[in-house]
């Protein structure tokens, strides 16, 4: 396949048997695999109302206000002083994938070390020295989740992710969509739709009560429409639609930034996501403390569509406006059903469809 493919996979394999590929696999895989490429905005809207995963080489993080790749000196360095020194990290440890918690530095150590399996995905940097020193604005200057209440920016989840080489995480979802910059190391990514998955028989943690670990198998796999994969690898950004179950393999000792956003061009696939199938948060917990944050967020992404009318059309493509047309479309082609007509119950919904038609109407007259 090129590029160190069949040894990728191989590495994989030797971490999670269920990854093991064959001969027969490999023209499968060639055409399922999604490369990096030049970052525009128009190309990361244009993905996003498509529904598409998307990596680029050349995202704009600057570290410490440089461009380009980072040292993993530097890295540790400002990891050691961005903290205060009783923060403590949740994190995956061994083989066994136990959960504990244990102070920063000592996680540094361990991954420094380059021996013990470890992962950490919520070392939550805002408000931190960490949040300037990395350079992070770009990754959420489109993100509506920070223009609500405090129960919506908490959402975002910008965090430091951290693994070891050989670490696995298991089938899951996240809501609502996400990103990742690459820093260090490199990972193996492999995702599908979700509810294709299941019905074929793929599990996910994040929906399925999984005993051990998801079920999963390659040729399932291979055989969806929607399966595809990539490998992120230093300097490297990945977005990726909520959507999609992700399998992930740290192929090489990995540090990088993660978080989740809600941004105009997929705004309307999200949210029908969320009224039809429920949110992470709420599936064990539907009147619980985050009760109403869907309506919430849709009504922020009605006011924000309102106040685009009378912003610059600069302004207006910094937010992907026009990309709403594409995305209002595809939500269109999919016709009416009781599903539909459901979705079309909700106020908070019907409104932002409203509101959305009337400001693209007003943006072609």
């Amino acid at each position: 396949m090129g590029d160190n493919a069949v040894e990728v996979w191989a590495a994989a394999a030797r971490r999670d048997a269920t990854l093991k590929v064959g001969e027969d696999d490999l023209p499968a895989l060639r055409r399922r695999r999604i490369v990096s490429e030049p970052y525009t905005r128009e190309r990361l809207f244009s993905q996003m109302a498509k529904g598409q995963a998307v990596i680029f080489k050349d995202f704009p993080v600057r570290v410490e206000g440089r461009a380009g790749n980072v040292s993993r000196d530097t890295l540790l360095s400002l990891l050691r002083t961005g903290f205060p020194r009783s923060q403590r990290a949740r994190v995956q440890a061994g083989p066994s994938r136990k959960r504990m918690e244990i102070p920063v530095p000592e996680l540094l150590r361990r991954w420094a070390g380059g021996r013990a399996v470890v992962s950490v995905t919520d070392l939550h940097i805002r408000d931190t020295r960490m949040e300037s020193a990395l350079g992070i604005g770009n990754l959420s200057d489109f993100n509506l989740l920070l223009l609500g209440s405090p129960e919506m920016a908490v959402q975002e989840m910008m965090t430091l992710v951290i693994s070891s080489k050989g670490n696995v995480t298991d089938s899951h979802t996240d809501d609502p969509d996400g990103s990742n910059h690459c820093f260090l190391g490199s990972k193996l990514w492999l995702f599908w739709e979700t509810f294709e998955g299941q019905a074929r028989g793929l599990e996910d943690v994040s929906r399925d009560p999984v005993v051990d670990r998801a079920a999963f198998d390659m040729a399932t796999y291979l055989s969806l429409p929607s399966a595809r994969w990539l490998t992120v690898s230093a300097g490297e950004t990945l977005f990726l639609p909520g959507k999609l179950t992700h399998k992930v393999v740290t192929l090489e000792h990995y540090m990088g930034v993660g978080s989740f956003y809600v941004a105009l061009p997929s705004c309307l696939e999200t949210l029908s996501r969320w009224y039809t199938y429920g949110p992470l948060w709420s599936l064990d917990d539907p009147k619980g403390e985050n009760a109403g944050l869907v309506d919430e967020i849709a009504r922020t992404v009605t006011r924000k569509v309102k106040s685009l009318r009378r912003a610059s059309p600069r302004t207006q493509e910094h937010w992907g406006l026009s990309h709403l047309q594409a995305a209002l479309e595809a939500w269109e082609r999919g016709g009416r059903s009781a599903a539909r007509e459901r979705l079309l119950a909700k106020p908070p919904f019907a409104e932002l469809l409203q509101v959305v038609r009337e400001s693209l109407q007003a943006r072609a007259a």
